[in-house]
């Protein structure tokens, strides 16, 4: 492995204009009158240069880790190499080897995820405790829900809004979330999600949006069981409200990767002007900012409270008829 000075100076020069002044390929290539495509080879060649051997890892998977050093890659490509380097002990090192050599240039460098496991266990082990905490009334909490398989979700957003063990608000989205007041909460939807009919996925489900009425704050939180760990590079899971082509919403990338327990959740703040929405999607996506959902990982129709008091009402009424 070489250093920054072994490098010509077209090469520092590029690597400097990235991480210094947070330039793309594209910028570079506009300055320099050239291509982007050249900007690119000439960046990763840079890396290439000054990184570890890439022979347990691979050419393209080098060069994809360059990218994401660099700053160079859109969100769900961003999401992909993350959970890539969760899941390799040999790419995760190349990447904190370069990420090394590149940290005197200055500028900011993305972290590099830690192992899967390391992730999945602390997450869990700050559910249980918080849950216990709500058990306790540490909140004085009054969940009103309007099915079971609402809980686990429930107990997610609740988490999130309690926040780590210091106190601060948990990360479990790339957006800021907010922190909810309030010693209510209220349960707008809930869903309890599948995969599309015919699929032989055994991934499920639980999905709820919740309004704290003190604050007048709406919360979307969504947990999922039995996910594949890897997926396509390039890909990355998204989430979706969506009733129709035409009425839908795109939530975003959850940020946490799927390690070999099949785990991910993931919290949105909403706004309280948010219409309602048939259904909820976990798709996989291959653009940054997708225009219509992509290959359905997990849905499931959304159920208001509307629904089920509606639902009673019909039971009242059957029962009513029945009855001598």
């Amino acid at each position: 492995m070489a250093s920054l000075e072994s490098l010509n100076d077209r090469q520092r020069a590029v690597l400097q204009l990235l991480l210094r002044q947070g330039k793309s390929y594209d910028d570079l290539a506009g300055m320099l009158n050239t291509d982007p495509a050249g900007v690119r080879g000439r960046a990763r060649g840079a890396i290439a240069a000054i990184g570890a051997d890439a022979s347990e890892i691979g050419e393209d998977r080098r060069d994809e880790i360059a990218d994401y050093l660099l700053g160079q890659q859109t969100a769900s490509q961003r999401a992909a190499t993350r959970e890539y380097l969760a899941g390799s002990a040999a790419g995760r090192s190349w990447a904190h080897a370069a990420a090394a050599t590149l940290a005197p240039i200055g500028g900011t460098l993305p972290d590099i995820p830690a192992e899967r496991q390391e992730v999945a266990a602390a997450p869990d082990r700050s559910f249980a405790r918080q849950a216990e905490s709500l058990r306790s009334s540490k909140l004085g909490t009054r969940l009103l829900f309007a099915g079971a398989g609402v809980v686990i979700a429930i107990v997610i957003i609740l988490v999130t809004s309690l926040g780590g063990d210091d106190g601060s608000p948990a990360k479990t989205t790339p957006a800021a979330l907010t922190t909810p007041k309030g010693d209510k909460i209220e349960v707008v939807a809930h869903a309890t999600l599948g995969p599309p009919k015919g699929s032989k996925s055994k991934a499920r489900g639980d999905a709820a949006i919740v309004h704290f009425p003190e604050t007048d704050q709406y919360r979307f939180g969504l947990n999922a069981t039995g996910l594949p760990p890897g997926r396509p590079r390039g890909a990355a899971y998204g989430v979706w409200l969506y009733t129709s082509n035409d009425k839908k919403r795109f939530l975003g990338f959850p940020d946490m990767t799927v390690g070999k327990d099949g785990k991910l959740q993931t919290v949105s703040d909403l706004a309280p002007d948010t219409p309602t929405y048939g259904a909820v999607l976990l798709t996989r996506e291959t653009a940054d900012s997708p225009k219509q959902p992509g290959a359905i990982v997990l849905a499931a129709r959304m159920i208001t409270a509307a629904d089920v008091a509606q639902q009673q009402r019909t039971q009242t009424q059957t029962q009513t008829t029945t009855t001598p």
